[in-house]
């Protein structure tokens, strides 16, 4: 690592890039329109005198919070206002937060007098020097009001009793750091990029500069608070958030550099600046500014990792840049070798990183990796090229893609999303179209993040995989105008000519299949088209970076909806990471799977043992025992299409081990009815722990009746046209079960909102001497409207070709349908893991005798039409 400075010139942003920016400002409309809007949002610091600039920046002397109070209320109106909920805005009112609901502004003092009267020397708000006699409301100002204090916070919060307002150290974060001085960096080095005046150029020094003088000191861990008490690394921010700040002002340094060196103005308001306030450098010259702008903002991260440690391969792309920014020549091999360590961590799963999240934290990785691969090939040309030999990039990227369901939902595997709501963006990369100024730190940025636009074209012309055409193309509003939405194109015109080529000679639909991302653990069963389109999902480990305890978790997308939602981001808005809210969301009763002996599984990975595609049937089984240490936990998930409109899935979930076996299903909210009567039961002891209620014991009519549970949804978002009805039928043909509804809570609106439901559910309870040996056995159908697809189903008996019945671990199901067709699948028991006899592997035939049908695989799926015809057959091993 190099700590002296070297830097020559700008590494990102050299003259002849700058000049292609200024030529597309000269010559597009988007481009100026664009240049104007960064322009105008740099406006208020450029209107700031010098010394109110510098000014802006604080010390670490006020303790910072990530939250006024993450499940706090207003202390006047008592509305609650969660999380991130408090509006700040630093121009309309400085030092104040403001409530959502009653628009009261707190605190209630003028911290701003109460702060400048603590400054000392070195321009650094300190406590003891402050004038306490300014802790009042303002409009309160009489000692004997009871109002007098109300609402007052010196710094440290405002507190009642128990309670802590965190006023200020919440306002320092969002409104002091990112509202003024980090944003006002970043506008005003975009400004200078589009337009050369070197007075924005001067303005980004002068807060650069002031920046780092204080950033060292700086430690979040031992200043700050998340989540009023945990403790976590970072710089002004928290760990996350510190990582891309820390990246963005090494990149803002850069893009302005090459004014700077040559800025004697800047010399003499920084020397002055110096002497007045007793600083230990006294920036006489260009050099004393860049050693101590480079020393803080560059050598000082990457001294201290910890405090700029965040989601892989975040802190590794920071890492390069700041190295980069430094000088690229002179750290060019310490660059290339940790670029290349980190794509190949970072694309070893799949072409992902393996983080569960799916479209949060999953994401965010593929997002810093499309970042990192386009900035680094803008300064080394031929550096894509080279990646794409070496890494599986072309399977990072479709990734989401190859996971996206009906182009609206991905499974919420993990720390992602809200509960049945829609995604309807890709999530692998943020597309963003000019003109725009993008927004948040991990938003797209147009001059400090790569085009996306731009480099999904490099990916085909590299893969010629056309699929990343036509997610640019949808990205654009399925059109080329406009595109590549990028200030640093070489020639726009072209670009545009030559997507629509792709388009018109391929299409514009993309090209999704089923698919198994067996290093993920992720199965993805997909058939129909367009509307008609539907995907059944089976995760298959449990745990993992932002995993959950959801080995075997099943979901379904159809008719347009989210039918057997995951809960999704837990919902930290109750108290943080520790709350019984959050704690629910984790547990595996939480999920479409089954609880052995009412315990939560533990980390492990499965492995898929079956995956046969053979249109109208499609088979995945998976086998995870290691997440409850027992011999046999293993879902057979067979996706049957009926017609071009209609399916259903065969569900067999085989558990081997343990004394109580509860598996798990909940649809979508609605009404939920069984063809059964319903009595009030208590809360199994096991799952008292749980967000779980109402439990009701169903009892069937008879043995012989196999139980019914219809979802009647209820359109809680407005997802559909008016007046459509969808119905999710299972019917259970699980032998010597104990049947029950219950409700399970839910978070609806995500963490910014404390709106909260119950939805309904299905416990099917088997129980017995350990090891129990249980087959679950259920057929999904969703239907729309009143007539369901699947009219019946029954469990048949299997022998042996010496006629000896099977077991009830090996499963023969017939299925009759609506349209007068009947199916039978056959699905053995290969596994075996409890040894119950015959065995299939032993006999290695099974005989159905009412079909008539011998079976030597794995999977057998017969179709016969009205009059006993065969129409399909098929088997898989």
């Amino acid at each position: 690592m190099n700590t002296r400075a070297v830097k020559q010139a700008s590494t990102f942003f050299p003259e002849p890039l700058r000049h292609r920016v200024r030529q597309n400002v000269m010559r597009y409309a988007w481009a100026k329109e664009t240049a104007r809007i960064l322009v105008e949002a740099a406006m208020p610091w450029r209107q700031m005198s010098n010394d109110a600039l510098w000014a802006l920046m604080f010390g670490p002397t006020i303790t910072r919070s990530w939250h006024v109070w993450s499940s706090g209320y207003c202390p006047a109106c008592k509305q609650p206002v969660p999380m991130y909920n408090w509006l700040i805005d630093p121009w309309k009112n400085a030092w104040k937060v403001q409530c959502p609901h009653c628009k009261m502004l707190f605190p209630t003092n003028d911290f701003d007098a109460y702060y400048r009267s603590g400054l000392d020397e070195h321009g650094i708000f300190d406590p003891k020097r402050a004038a306490r006699s300014l802790l009042f409301h303002t409009q309160h100002p009489d000692p004997k009001d009871p109002l007098h204090r109300f609402g007052v916070d010196d710094g440290e919060g405002y507190v009642e009793g128990e309670s802590r307002w965190r006023f200020i150290g919440a306002y320092l974060v969002y409104g002091q750091w990112k509202g003024m001085v980090l944003a006002g960096i970043k506008n005003l080095a975009a400004a200078y990029l589009v337009t050369e005046d070197p007075i924005y150029a001067r303005k980004a020094g002068i807060l650069l500069d002031r920046v780092a003088d204080l950033y060292p000191q700086f430690d979040h861990k031992t200043q700050a608070v998340v989540y009023e008490t945990v403790r976590t690394d970072g710089y002004v921010s928290t760990w996350h958030d510190a990582c891309e700040e820390t990246r963005l002002l090494a990149m803002a340094y850069d893009a302005v550099f090459d004014a700077l060196r040559t800025d004697r103005e800047l010399v003499q308001f920084l020397s002055q600046k110096a002497k007045q306030h007793r600083l230990s450098n006294p920036k006489a010259t260009f050099a004393d500014i860049q050693r101590n702008i480079e020393q803080g903002l560059l050598v000082d991260p990457l001294r201290n990792e910890h405090k700029i440690t965040s989601n892989f391969p975040r802190t590794p792309f920071t890492k390069a840049v700041l190295l980069a920014v430094q000088g690229y020549g002179h750290n060019r091999d310490a660059i290339q070798n940790l670029l290349n360590e980190t794509l190949k961590k970072a694309t070893a799963v799949d072409g992902v990183t393996g983080e569960k999240g799916i479209a949060g934290y999953s994401a965010f990785a593929v997002r810093a990796i499309g970042d990192m691969v386009a900035t680094f090939d803008r300064v080394d040309a031929g550096f894509l090229r080279w990646a794409v030999q070496q890494f599986p990039l072309r399977d990072t990227f479709r990734f989401h893609l190859d996971t996206w369901a009906l182009q609206r939902y991905y499974p919420l595997s993990g720390d992602t999303g809200v509960v049945a709501h829609r995604i309807a963006e890709y999530a692998g990369v943020s597309f963003l179209r000019l003109p725009s100024a993008g927004s948040g730190i991990f938003s797209a940025d147009p001059v400090f993040s790569p085009s996306m636009f731009t480099f999904f074209w490099r990916l085909y012309e590299l893969t010629t995989d056309v699929d990343f055409v036509r997610l640019l193309y949808r990205a654009n509003a399925g059109k080329v105008d406009g595109l590549p939405h990028d200030l640093f194109a070489e020639d726009p015109g072209d670009f545009q000519h030559r997507v629509k080529q792709v388009i018109t000679r391929h299409g514009a639909e993309f090209r999704q299949a089923s698919v198994n991302k067996s290093k993920w653990h992720l199965a993805i069963l997909r058939s129909g088209k367009g509307e008609r389109q539907r995907v059944v999902w089976l995760d298959y480990d449990a745990g993992g970076g932002h995993g959950h305890e959801d080995a075997m978790n099943l979901g379904m997308f159809a008719f347009g909806l989210d039918l057997m939602p995951d809960f999704g981001y837990p919902p930290v808005q109750y108290g943080g990471w520790t709350s019984p809210q959050v704690r629910w969301y984790f547990c595996s009763q939480a999920h479409n799977t089954v609880v052995v002996d009412g315990k939560t599984q533990s980390t492990g990975d499965g492995t898929c043992t079956l995956w046969c595609i053979q249109e109208p049937v499609q088979v995945v089984r998976a086998s995870a025992s290691k997440v409850y240490g027992i011999p046999q936990y293993e879902r057979t998930v067979i996706l049957v299409d009926i017609s071009p409109q209609h399916f259903y899935v065969l569900d067999i979930f085989r558990v081997g081990g343990g004394s109580v076996h509860d598996r798990f299903l909940h649809g979508y909210f609605g009404r939920v009815e069984a063809n059964g009567a319903l009595t009030p039961a208590s809360t199994p002891p096991e799952h008292t722990t749980t967000l779980m209620r109402q439990f009701m014991r169903v009892a069937l009519p008879d043995a012989q009746t196999p139980l019914r549970v219809d979802w009647h949804v209820e359109d809680r978002f407005n997802y559909l046209p008016k007046g459509k009805q969808i119905t999710l039928r299972c019917i259970d043909l699980t032998t010597e079960s104990e049947p029950f509804l219950c409700e399970g809570w839910v978070a609806i609106s995500g963490f910014s909102s404390t709106e909260e439901a119950w939805i309904p559910r299905l416990m099917v309870r088997r129980h017995g001497s350990a090891p129990l040996a249980s087959t679950f056995v259920a057929v999904l159908a969703p239907f729309e409207g009143k007539t369901c697809p699947v009219k019946a189903a029954r469990r048949l008996p299997l022998h042996t070709s010496g006629g000896q019945p099977y077991g009830k671990n090996q499963v023969a199901v017939e299925v009759n349908l609506a349209n007068g067709d009947t199916d039978l699948i056959i699905a053995m028991d290969v596994e075996n893991a409890l040894r119950i006899t015959p065995s299939f592997r032993q006999h290695k035939q099974a005989i159905q005798r009412d079909w008539g049908v011998s079976n030597q695989s794995d999977i057998l799926f017969v179709r016969k039409d009205s009059t006993g015809r065969r129409k399909t057959m098929l088997s898989c091993a």
